[in-house]
């Protein structure tokens, strides 16, 4: 997830200037937002020496060098730039982010950002404006999805902080959300919101495996493994759903009988995700089970994973060399 280079100031603000009203309050909550997160910061070797410090954020922000300084020497990513410093926000999220899709379309809603072009979500450092913004776009038409965010990048304009939002993950969950994270700042492509969302979390999970391997962690390799083979069985119902969408969608049958079916596929959706939990054990999927799942929902997820096979293609063809990966991918051109 990426948040706007909002502190290159006289840009900023020269765009505040000539922006309408909404476009001001949107600019205006982010970068109150981002200086929020400054302000709350410390540097975590302050946070170490703090005896008010509970112990167990100690050991968290203990792992977390730990995890750039690996990102850094063995996953060529910028891991010594981010993350030297602790905010507690005093909340559960960081950001809220909305998703938005027409009734009949999976094609995204787009807003454009100054540095980045256009891209598929809108995000606020108020739950508040999220929901204002999704119950404007649900009267306009669209269907919404939106969801609190625990970590983002600001791409190298700022050392993100590690927040109180993700430092108690579990350190296998720590370190594939650092390494997606470190991989925007490594390399962003404007306007092209599914390329990065996608590069990340392929670097993320094959970055996970190693760091598991170089500790020799091999109970917690397997286990790991045992959850990518769980998220690909996860997105081939979602595909599976998003092509029978896509055709019913082109198929030019009354709007009430389309919205019928609509319906039908997501029911199937919601069964298939049934089963898999059946299969898999535990209480997994329970979001995709109480949702009124919408076009936006499924927008959220192959924004995430629409390009992982040609990454991992892309990897395997640099024989693992991520040095090389990452010179390759600035002019990579994905097929359509």
């Amino acid at each position: 997830m990426v948040i706007l280079r909002l502190l290159k100031w006289p840009s900023v603000l020269a765009l505040l200037g000539l922006s309408s009203c909404n476009t001001v309050t949107f600019y205006q909550q982010a970068m109150g937002g981002q200086i929020e997160i400054m302000r709350k910061s410390r540097p975590n070797g302050a946070v170490l020496q703090d005896r008010n410090s509970p112990e167990s954020l100690k050991k968290k922000l203990r792992e977390v060098e730990e995890i750039r300084g690996f990102a850094e020497n063995h996953l060529s990513l910028p891991g010594s730039d981010a993350y030297g410093r602790y905010a507690d926000l005093g909340r559960d999220h960081v950001t809220w982010v909305l998703y938005a899709a027409p009734e009949f379309s999976l094609k995204p809603k787009t807003w454009w950002y100054p540095s980045l072009g256009r891209l598929d979500y809108r995000g606020y450092f108020r739950e508040s404006d999220t929901d204002q913004l999704a119950a404007e776009l649900r009267g306009q038409g669209y269907d919404v999805h939106t969801g609190g965010v625990d970590a983002y990048s600001t791409l190298g304009w700022l050392h993100d902080p590690v927040l109180n939002t993700f430092v108690d993950s579990a350190d296998v969950d720590l370190a594939e959300l650092i390494f997606h994270e470190l991989t925007h700042r490594k390399y962003f492509r404007n306007g092209a919101t599914a390329f990065n969302e996608s590069l990340a979390n392929m670097v993320a999970e094959e970055g996970v495996q190693r760091w598991l391997a170089h500790h020799h962690r091999h109970a917690d390799l397997r286990k790991f493994r045992g959850r990518l083979v769980r998220r690909a069985q996860f997105y081939d119902k979602i595909d599976s759903t998003r092509s029978a969408l896509e055709k019913l969608y082109a198929s030019g049958i009354p709007e009430a009988e389309m919205r019928k079916r609509k319906k039908e596929l997501f029911r199937g959706l919601q069964d298939d995700f049934r089963e898999l939990r059946r299969r898999w054990g535990g209480r997994g999927l329970e979001g995709w089970l109480t949702a009124d799942l919408t076009n936006a929902h499924l927008v959220s997820v192959a924004t995430y994973h629409q390009h992982l096979p040609a990454f991992r293609k892309l990897l395997s063809d640099c024989d693992g060399d991520l040095d090389l990966f990452f010179q390759r991918i600035k002019d990579f051109k994905l097929e359509n």
